[in-house]
Parts: structure tokens; C-alpha cells; sequence
């Protein structure tokens, strides 16, 4: 019984330590991927009022 509790001591340990870490790791991914996305959408719109205008 003993090294079942240790097993779900480290377990709990691990959750609490990497999860916290990945979940950082994926907003932060999550918000470079949409400012990409923005500033490409952005750039397109600009060179297509660029063309526009000629």
C-alpha cells in the first residue's frame, strides 16, 4: 500500500509541476500563432490597397 501512495505522491507531484509548464508553453504558442496570423492579415490588406489605388 505504501508504494501505491508513492506512486500517486509522484503522480500528483508531476501534474503540479509539468502541467502548469505546458500550459504556459500552449498560450504562449497559442498567442504568437495569432499575431502571425493578424499581422500577416494585416499585410495582405495593406498590399491590396496599395493595388487598389494604382
Amino acid at each position: 500500500m505504501n508504494a501505491l501512495q508513492d506512486a500517486f505522491d509522484l503522480a500528483v507531484h508531476g501534474l503540479l509541476t509539468q502541467l502548469p509548464a505546458q500550459l504556459v508553453t500552449a498560450a504562449v504558442a497559442a498567442v504568437t500563432a495569432a499575431a502571425v496570423q493578424a499581422w500577416k492579415k494585416r499585410r495582405a490588406a495593406v498590399a491590396a490597397e496599395g493595388k487598389a489605388e494604382h
